[in-house]
């Protein structure tokens, strides 16, 4: 067994968990609508447990049919109908040898409209900015009839055949709104001191503990802070934590509302990892009972944790998504093999406004465990695949690990296509991390690999293959901008930023821009503006990782102009004009970053040449990380 703290068992109220490394609750909106659960919902939690995890923490399960429900799918436990389900959930995760753990809540002012139709409630009338919505205030007799349904959700539970119950006092939802002077600015005994503002979370777990006995286990999630200012504080989490000692098993220190998740309980990648830890070291100071760190972190920042004695437990919640088998891989000194999440959002979060199933950009398995296990193909086949960016190697890597005889071949003498500059800044470390992560998978697998080749007509018929995935990436192009010679385009600014001079105009602020942009300001000390076309930059892309990029930008005094069209580059200035003037910006530096195109006319060179052929990733349409790897994994299961 590897020598990781994270491998010892530790004891939470009186059970024993068989290592220290837990899934903390995360939507996956893979239950039904009334909050029921899936095949598919099962499947997921099953697969992590099976990854040798000691404890499954089931997503935000609201707690009655009235105002408690948060999101647009979430789960539910407001009746005795779902208990049958529930236990096939318990069950599974269960059998995967692990603690299954039901996380309740109460969305309070933060539940959206659609997912229930009724007016919020919250212990006073102040609006969540993110939501928008204007809550009723609760009088005393409607919080002790929320009170009673937590511990009648409770009950459910443990008829369900979970182990144990975490009830959700976090992240803005109705007892965190209690807990913060933010939010509560009652004046009975539900409001004012700290004590009265944990009345509602102390009266919740007494109900509960007194319904469910003590052999159940039952956690606590607090925000260690909502990073408000006037808000909730983490010296009032150290206060607020020993009232409610007594009736739990430990104490789950998150952190963030609504208003400020990309800073607290789901930072992007260009926030820091494992910003919570402190949080979770100081309620550990005052706390009497294990305490479970989370927030961005990894096996190296969990193990950290353990060791300096910050945290007892680590949740390990979209590393987990990425790689449900950390656990396993680590005690089997695989370490190399775990799948790095890099934060990028796309699949976990984009898709949860819609109610859209979980899904995840470097593990296509995700929700859909069953219908993409990895299983070895009836009639193996010959597979040429022409590219070695990011969409060939995952393509060649499943095909191979599917029993399929796989030769990629890449034109230049580097894999990676064009993640090798995007994973250049420092906030994408762990994209660099992945580019090595699939290096190593393709090294140790039957996939022959042929660096500085090009396929061809003639390459096909020397190999003759039964099916050509077409993976040859895309382009920076300048879309015809004139005095563009005069620019460089991204891939050669961040490889070579030494090669500008101080002051940088960076055309285009998509993602490519403003990366960019971000990375010459905040590593290099240069002095950048952003032209963008459209009225706003980042379009499109998810709203979290937009907020903290355009954060960044902001903090790293980078100067964004929307709105404004190139209309010629010179040797020291660009020209650019709105709608309403034209302007000229002196600059030391010029850098093209307005998009890639497709290498439509490299693919159609090769289409008809082998009977089966199929294109993917960035020559299909120039995109995403998410869209490589999940085109890749369509590719392989079409041959």
């Amino acid at each position: 067994m590897s020598d990781y703290k994270l491998l010892e068992p530790i004891k939470v109220g009186n059970r024993v968990l068989r290592n220290r490394i837990v899934l903390p609750p995360m939507e996956t909106r893979l239950n039904m609508p009334n909050g029921d659960v899936t095949r598919e919902m099962i499947d997921y939690y099953a697969e992590r447990a099976g990854g040798g995890a000691a404890a499954l923490i089931v997503e935000n399960t609201f707690i009655d049919d009235k105002e408690s429900r948060s999101s647009l799918i979430s789960s539910g436990l407001y009746s005795d109908h779902l208990i049958a389900g529930k236990n096939l959930l318990a069950e599974a995760i269960q059998d995967g040898g692990a603690l299954a753990i039901l996380q309740l809540s109460h969305g309070g002012r933060q539940a959206i409209e659609a997912a229930t139709g009724l007016q919020p409630v919250a212990p006073s009338a102040i609006a969540c900015k993110v939501i928008g919505r204007m809550p009723r205030a609760l009088e005393i007799d409607e919080i002790e009839v929320i009170e009673d349904a937590f511990a009648d959700a409770a009950e459910r539970a443990q008829k369900a055949g979970f182990d144990g119950v975490e009830i959700h006092g976090a992240h803005g939802y109705l007892i965190f709104s209690f807990l913060s002077p933010y939010s509560n600015i009652r004046e009975d005994s539900y409001g004012g001191s700290v004590e009265n503002r944990a009345r509602f979370a102390r009266n919740i777990l007494r109900k509960v503990r007194k319904r469910v006995g003590e052999d159940f286990i039952v956690g606590f999630r607090i925000s260690g802070t909502d990073f408000i200012p006037g808000g909730f504080s983490l010296d009032m989490a150290c206060e607020t934590v020993p009232m409610l000692e007594k009736y739990i098993d430990y104490i789950h220190v998150s952190g963030g509302i609504y208003e400020t998740s990309s800073f607290g309980s789901i930072v992007p990648l260009y926030g820091p990892m494992g910003g919570l830890i402190e949080h979770a070291a100081a309620v550990k100071k005052c706390a009497q009972i294990p305490v479970i760190a989370v927030g961005s972190l990894d096996v190296p920042l969990g193990e950290k944790a353990l060791r300096d004695g910050k945290a007892d437990i680590v949740a390990l919640g979209r590393a987990m998504i990425a790689d449900p088998d950390i656990a396993n891989k680590i005690e089997q000194g695989r370490e190399e093999d775990i799948r790095p999440c890099f934060r990028g959002h796309e699949g976990c979060l984009s898709r949860f406004p819609a109610g859209c199933t979980i899904r995840c950009e470097v593990n296509p398995a995700c929700g859909r465990e069953r219908e993409y296990k990895m299983q070895k193909a009836a009639e193996p086949k010959r597979v040429l695949i022409a590219g070695g960016g990011l969409a060939g190697m995952e393509a060649a890597r499943v095909a191979s690990l599917m029993g399929h005889d796989v030769t990629l071949m890449e034109k230049s003498d580097t894999l990676g296509g064009h993640i090798i500059e995007g994973s250049v800044p420092k906030f994408k470390d762990k994209v660099s991390e992945l580019l090595v992560w699939l290096k190593v998978q393709l090294s140790k697998s039957d996939v022959q690999i042929r660096m500085s080749s090009e396929v061809t007509k003639e390459t096909i018929e020397s190999i003759s293959p039964d099916a050509l995935i077409v993976a040859v990436g895309s382009e920076y192009q300048s879309y015809g901008i004139e005095g563009a010679d005069n620019a460089v385009f991204a891939d050669e600014a961040l490889l070579s930023p030494e090669s500008l001079g101080k002051n940088v105009v960076v055309v285009g602020g998509g993602l490519i821009g403003a990366e960019t942009a971000l990375m010459l300001s905040q590593q290099y000390g240069k002095k950048v503006v952003i032209l963008e076309q459209m009225g706003d930059i980042l379009t499109g892309h998810e709203s979290g990782c937009k907020e903290s990029l355009v954060h960044y930008l902001n903090e790293s005094d980078v100067k964004i102009m929307c709105g404004y069209k190139v209309d010629n580059i010179e040797s020291n200035s660009v020209v650019c004009s709105n709608r309403e003037s034209q302007t000229c910006l002196n600059t030391d530096s010029v850098v093209l970053a307005n998009g890639l195109f497709a290498k439509r006319d490299a693919a159609a060179q090769l289409s008809g040449l082998v009977d089966k052929t199929i294109e993917i990733g960035d020559c299909v349409s120039a995109g995403r990380i998410y869209d490589c790897f999940h085109d890749a994994w369509k590719a392989a299961r079409k041959i």
